[in-house]
């Protein structure tokens, strides 16, 4: 994994722990659940990205 990819994943962690530490704390599940669907687009996107530069 190259070092760009490595700083996506880390962000993308980053933001899951953050909306769901927010959903714990304000008890209310759609932070977490609006924000699945993106983070997973973004985690998604970082491991295709290597197969279409070669």
């Amino acid at each position: 994994m190259s070092k760009s990819q490595k700083r996506s994943v880390y962000i993308v962690i980053t933001g899951f722990v953050f909306f769901l530490v927010l959903s714990l704390i304000t008890d209310q599940w759609g932070f977490f659940m609006w924000s699945l669907l993106p983070l997973f687009m973004i985690l998604s996107a970082v491991f295709t990205s290597k197969y279409y530069k070669k």
